[in-house]
Formats: structure tokens, C-alpha cells, sequence
């Protein structure tokens, strides 16, 4: 499954408005929301952030992906958000945070989690799309970096 097709443009938030940790997981969460997929924001939003007390899920080099696994959902729900300005993480580079990454998914699909998760990871370690993608303007300018570099390394695997 790739990464451009699991995520649509109404789930791609850009800018971001929170200026903290905790008001980003509500704001990705909001949009679940707002789009029916979830009815309790709060109840995904504390088994993210009991996730998030073990370790946090900033990766460094501006990335985070805040992750986890819920039965308020049927199907792998991703959300991706923008922060110009930054925002404090708790990363292991110590560097504030600009995209993240909301991954939630059905209790019954551990393995498909951890196989976006690595997906993400591996997408979002190409220092020329993190740069694109903060120069990003729309949803549509982001999905098409996505697809473009999702498509590059599929090529480069063959």
C-alpha cells in the first residue's frame, strides 16, 4: 500500500495552527472527526499520547510521527500536518518538528501499522522532499511530492 493513496487532500493540514505538542495530535485529530471517521478525538488522542509518554515519536530531522492503534476505526487512516514555524517534540536530534505524521490504525492490523510506519520513515529520510514539502502551498502540491517520491523509490527497488 502506498502513501499517496492512503492519504486524500482533506486530511493534509497546512498550515498547522497549534503552537504545541498536544494541540497538534487534536488538530490531525480534528480532521477524523470532522470527517466522521471517528466519533471520540479524546479517546484516540490519550492512547497517542500514552504512546508518546514511553517515547517520543519525533524521529528527528523535523519529523514526527505520532502513531497508534484504535477499534473506534475499520480501515488505516493517516493525517499529515505542517507547521511552519516549528514545534517542540521531545525529538532525538533535539530540532523542532514541521511534518507530522498521524497514523491510526485498527487494533486488529498491528502489522500493517508497522509497515507504514517503516514506509514513512524510509520516504521521509530524502532531505529534498522534506525541503519540498515545506515549500508546499496546497494539499494537492503535497500529495503530488508524496506520489512523485514514492514512485522514485519504488523505481530505485527494482
Amino acid at each position: 500500500m502506498t502513501v499517496s493513496r492512503l492519504l486524500s487532500k482533506e486530511f493534509v493540514v497546512l498550515p498547522l495552527q497549534a503552537q504545541d505538542a498536544e494541540s497538534v495530535l487534536r488538530e490531525l485529530l480534528s480532521t477524523l472527526k470532522e470527517a466522521g471517521i471517528i466519533d471520540s478525538p479524546d479517546r484516540c488522542l490519550q492512547t497517542i499520547l500514552k504512546r508518546e509518554r514511553r517515547m517520543s515519536t519525533a524521529v528527528g530531522k523535523g519529523i514526527a510521527l505520532p502513531h497508534g492503534l484504535s477499534n473506534e476505526i475499520d480501515e488505516v487512516q493517516v493525517v499529515l500536518g505542517i507547521s511552519i514555524d516549528g514545534i517542540e517534540f521531545r525529538a532525538v536530534d533535539n530540532l523542532l518538528c514541521h511534518i507530522f505524521i498521524l497514523l491510526v490504525s485498527p487494533e486488529s492490523q498491528p502489522e500493517k501499522h508497522l509497515k507504514l510506519l517503516s514506509r514513512f520513515t524510509k520516504l521521509l529520510r530524502d532531505g529534498v522532499l522534506r525541503s519540498a514539502l515545506m515549500e508546499a502551498r496546497t494539499p494537492d502540491q503535497v500529495l503530488e511530492l508524496l506520489s512523485e517520491r514514492e514512485n522514485l523509490a519504488d523505481e530505485d527497488s527494482l
